[in-house]
């Protein structure tokens, strides 16, 4: 495999995107996030167990009833397991989702996963003795520099200047935007030739998965059509920056970050659907 723009071009290409949109998120963080997340937490719970749980039991049951074991088995699991994908909050904000419930919804997902992502890890070594291991600590790690600490940085500007924040925050969007695009575009230029090793199994499972959880996402959310958008966005989006540090810390070969790139796209393409419909709805009816 040998994509036209490096692997390693590409994650510089995201820390910037990642960043920028973690920020403009920050700067929307205050009280009224904890008191939508208080005020839905039955809602709260059940998103958060449905990030978490079905996936992971359904792409078990796939591996082992299409015999996918190996490097694409390997790598479709490490993605089921790693929840709270960095831009799936601005696209739930996108297509109509509430702006104080979204922001802590994913926030809760993400601080979640340091705990969740190992446990998960554990489990499967015990089941399938895959002897892979990650620590919390591989996982902190990933999640405060990539998320967490970007969005405190915002929050501490709201926190100090309410009004700086107010006016940070659309231009900081649209930095980000800017750059999600940029980075988009580079991904779809390698897709070619990693779909071409892999072959297309990977991009067809995320696609599944993702309209698997967007129906457990819109059922979660019962009859609060506020939340339902990012329910369903926060349960079928995966964050692939876990994955991969999974799959690095464990010297996978690198047909596993294929794999996950793969996985990527697919969620990628369903969840894009499911946005252009929702923008279209919201346009339409205002709900």
């Amino acid at each position: 495999m040998n994509p036209p723009i490096s692997l390693q071009w590409v994650g510089l290409i995201a820390l910037p995107t990642l960043f920028s949109v973690m920020f403009a998120i920050g700067l929307m963080l205050g009280p009224a996030q904890v008191a939508a997340a208080l005020t839905r937490r039955n809602i709260l719970l059940a998103v958060l167990f449905a990030a978490v749980v079905p996936l992971p039991v359904v792409t078990a049951v796939a591996i082992e009833l299409f015999n996918l074991h190996g490097p694409i088995g390997l790598g479709l699991m490490l993605m089921a397991i790693s929840p709270g994908a960095p831009f799936a909050l601005r696209k739930a904000i996108g297509a109509g989702a509430h702006r104080d419930f979204a922001p802590a919804l994913h926030i809760t997902i993400v601080a979640m996963a340091v705990v969740t992502v190992p446990l998960s890890v554990a489990i499967l070594d015990l089941v399938f003795a895959a002897n892979f291991q990650v620590t919390y600590g591989q996982i902190a790690r990933q999640v405060f520099f990539a998320q967490l600490l970007p969005l405190l940085l915002g929050a501490l500007v709201r926190a100090l200047s309410p009004t700086l924040a107010t006016w940070l925050e659309p231009r900081a969007a649209r930095v980000g935007n800017a750059l999600l695009i940029v980075f988009t575009v580079v991904v779809l230029i390698d897709i070619v030739p990693i779909v071409a090793s892999i072959g297309w199994v990977p991009t067809a499972a995320g696609a599944a998965m993702a309209l698997m959880a967007l129906s457990i996402g819109s059922l979660v959310a019962l009859r609060d059509a506020e939340v339902r958008p990012a329910a369903a966005i926060a349960i079928a989006m995966r964050n692939p920056g876990l994955a991969l540090t999974m799959a690095e810390a464990n010297r996978a070969p690198p047909t596993v970050s294929a794999v996950i790139l793969g996985y990527t796209v697919g969620v990628a393409l369903v969840v894009s659907v499911f946005l252009w419909y929702r923008r279209r709805r919201v346009g339409d009816t205002g709900v």
